[in-house]
């Protein structure tokens, strides 16, 4: 398979000092890349090894078959996922929980280490597994940096290196590695008493930060302020009601629906599945295993054109048979958006486009969605704001 113009581009940056981190969108071929390092990697030096972290059992098994087509299976070993590799092969692949079980037996000077979801690994604990002499590293997520802490400077960057390429969904969309897709943003309301509360929180918020000397995220009863004031909005009543009355307007094939929380998402799941023509299911870690897995599978072969989730979807699973989203907590994280954006974005041979909808209830959540959508406009994707019939 020929290298995308992009991946011709990022190669040689990062085969000049074997490190850095490749920041590219969901969809836009950062595992083919990979495998296309590591197999020059290993051409050039047969008796070195790879080393390669993923977050998620789903990705484990993703990078499994990925490989599987270009290396024989006894060059390659799973650590993680109720599997336990009794000895380093030429590929270990192995989630980032099940890495302290090895992790003593690797050769990081002989070793590539590949870590997918690399802003996974920003964590003291998570660091300081993989703070190692390694002979070469490679970072591969379309969000490295982290919002609420330093740690992509503190730990990410000092064991897999600077970001030495950025590829974005502006980048894709006009290279056509991903769909042409389209933002719709639904305003759902407060109610009255959401409101009373929103302001109440809102004053309170100003006045700690006042006291404090600024929006100091370290100030303990600030950051409580601010998290109490976003669950009151995430989960607030109208949310629901719009995000089905959306659904039922814009026809699309099939649905993600990315919600606040479980209760959130059962509620939407039972709602949805009152309307003619829709068929939903939840895809959650409450669900026993046989259970989530049915209801992934039955999405994909279309006998569910609904799925609705937390954060189970966020990464690692690939979707290229849905083209709505619709994230029902406008999230203020950029990297959960981003990710949750690129579940719908692959291109697949009857998708014409995907749309996005995101739905929001107060001032704070427009002005950061309101930035975003500037940014879009931009480049020619198409915007649209609306609000919820009274």
């Amino acid at each position: 398979m020929k290298l995308r113009e992009w991946q011709e581009k990022a190669f040689p940056l990062w085969w000049k000092n074997k490190r850095g981190i490749i920041k590219v969108v969901t969809g836009g071929g950062k595992t083919f890349f990979a495998i296309h390092c590591l197999r020059k990697y290993l051409e050039e030096d047969h008796n070195k090894n790879i080393l390669i972290v993923v977050p998620s059992i789903a990705l484990l098994d993703q990078w499994y078959e990925s490989l599987s087509q270009n290396f024989s299976d006894r060059e390659i070993s799973l650590n993680g996922g109720g599997e336990q590799t009794t000895s380093i092969t030429k590929i270990c692949i192995s989630t980032i929980d099940s890495l302290k079980n090895i992790i003593k037996e690797v050769d990081a000077s002989n070793s590539l280490l590949i870590v997918d979801e690399c802003h996974k690994i920003g964590t003291e604990k998570r660091g300081e597994m993989l703070t190692n002499n390694w002979h070469a590293t490679l970072g591969l997520s379309a969000t490295p940096e982290r919002d609420y802490d330093d740690n992509f400077y503190i730990i990410i960057k000092k064991i897999l290196g600077d970001i030495i390429f950025d590829y974005d969904y502006i980048d894709a969309r006009e290279d056509e590695v991903i769909v042409n897709f389209k933002l719709l943003y639904g305003y759902a309301a407060l109610l009255p008493e959401e409101e009373n509360k929103y302001r109440k929180f809102t004053k309170s918020i100003q006045r700690r930060a006042a006291t404090i000397g600024g929006q100091d995220m370290n100030d303990y009863p600030l950051k409580m302020l601010i998290f109490n004031r976003a669950r009151l909005v995430k989960n607030s009543k109208n949310r629901i009601p719009y995000g089905i009355e959306l659904i039922q307007k814009y026809e699309r094939d099939s649905w993600i629906v990315f919600t606040e929380n479980k209760k959130q998402a059962k509620e939407f799941n039972k709602k949805v599945n009152h309307i003619k023509g829709f068929e939903s299911g939840i895809y959650n870690t409450d669900l026993k295993d046989d259970e989530r897995q049915e209801n992934l599978e039955n999405f994909k072969a279309g006998k569910l054109n609904v799925l609705v989730s937390c954060t189970a979807l966020d990464e690692g699973f690939d979707m290229p048979e849905a083209d709505g989203a619709m994230i029902l907590s406008a999230s203020s994280s950029k990297r959960q958006r981003i990710q949750r954006m690129g579940r719908v974005l692959r291109i697949t041979a009857n998708k014409e486009n995907a749309l996005i909808v995101t739905v929001y209830s107060s001032k704070t959540e427009y002005e950061k969605l309101r930035e975003e959508s500037n940014r879009y406009k931009l480049e020619g994707v198409p915007v649209k704001w609306q609000q919820m019939s009274l």
